[in-house]
């Protein structure tokens, strides 16, 4: 796991910095709402956004239904960085839809949420984990779910890079999420071999 805290360490560094410096490069007039340091938000940008939001909300809800309930230590550790690193990964992708929105609201993964909602599957798999006692069963349960939903995640990276987006900053922040995904895609698989 120290490897993936260190990992972790570095995205973050680099997922907090990236807005600002998007923010303070550039010309002096502000960026109207949409725009970012790569030009405007296309469709294709958009949607790319809300899927990596919906999906990292998933992930965000499950993992802190985790840490109270997961019994495998390295499970608990990994569930504890997913609601940090989703929660900061939220922030940065709400401040690049609207860059006048960056202010903290104090509740971890409330800039995710936002309009955000989830679709039944997502709603009727929470309910499945929050309906496990604590235990292996649960431990299994949640694995299982981080694994789908970091899948599903690397495809929405993966179909967004072959897409010939041209928004450089957007470009940049898929490149890193997808290699940070297949990561924990990694510690996931070998957490599995060890979870029965």
């Amino acid at each position: 796991m120290n490897r993936r805290a260190l990992l972790l360490g570095g995205m973050t560094a680099v997922l907090v910095t990236a807005p600002a410096q998007a923010q303070t490069s550039g010309s002096s007039s502000s960026p109207s709402p949409g725009a970012s340091a790569g030009g405007q938000m296309s469709q294709a940008d958009m949607q790319h956004m809300q899927q990596t939001m919906q999906l990292g909300m998933v992930a965000l809800e499950t993992s802190r239904i985790a840490m109270s309930k997961a019994r495998n230590e390295d499970l608990k550790r990994f569930a504890n960085f997913e609601v940090q690193e989703q929660t900061t990964l939220g922030e940065v992708l709400r401040s690049m839809m609207d860059p006048g929105a960056t202010a903290a609201t104090g509740q971890p993964g409330a800039a995710m949420q936002g309009s955000m909602q989830m679709d039944a599957s997502a709603r009727d798999m929470m309910q499945k984990l929050e309906s496990h006692q604590a235990g292996a069963e649960f431990d299994r349960a949640y694995l299982q779910a981080q694994l789908q939903g970091h899948r599903d995640l690397l495809q929405v990276q993966e179909r967004y890079l072959q897409s010939n987006a041209q928004n450089r900053e957007h470009m940049n922040v898929a490149k890193m999420a997808r290699g940070h995904i297949r990561e924990h895609i990694a510690i996931l698989e070998e957490m599995q071999k060890t979870i029965r």
